[in-house]
């Protein structure tokens, strides 16, 4: 291979390696949208749909007020705790140590419904796909919460 065609191929993989890194630089930089989640620390993705949030306060009513208010899900020390921690984590927790006297006794469908609509409760922005309590989909994905709601 001629000098020159090695020159210009290193030349353009050093170019294009540069625009990768710019650009990485650049979404590193701008700030995180509040009101959705952050998938693989670097775009934001809705978490639930309108639909399931509904579904989700009919759960909450049924089964979660029993023992909490929303500000247990909305105050500063739920923020504090789950800003910025994984989504699956979340909803392991709720799954596997709710209702108080039975836990992992809803069905998925209704800890999804229900977490959905603490999404909400939250302000995080809504999508056109309901939230799914895939493990491996949201190993990755953060919850980055909007500025508290204001009190009622």
């Amino acid at each position: 291979m001629p000098r020159t065609s090695k020159f210009s191929g290193l030349f353009l993989l050093g170019v294009v390696a540069t625009s990768v890194f710019a650009a990485a630089r650049i979404t590193a930089q701008q700030p995180l949208a509040p009101g959705y989640a952050l998938r693989d620390g670097k775009d934001t993705v809705p978490m639930y749909s309108d639909s399931q949030a509904t579904a989700g306060q009919a759960v909450w009513t049924k089964t979660c007020s029993e023992c909490h208010e929303s500000k247990d899900v909305t105050g500063a020390d739920f923020r504090t705790k789950w800003a910025g921690q994984p989504v699956f984590t979340l909803f392991e927790q709720i799954r596997t140590t709710m209702p108080d006297g039975n836990p992992g006794s809803l069905p998925k469908e209704d800890y999804a419904a229900a977490m959905a609509y603490i999404f909400k409760l939250n302000g995080l922005t809504p999508g056109a796909a309901p939230f799914t309590p895939d493990s491996v989909a949201l190993a990755t994905v953060k919850l980055i919460l909007p500025p508290a709601p204001p009190s009622p």
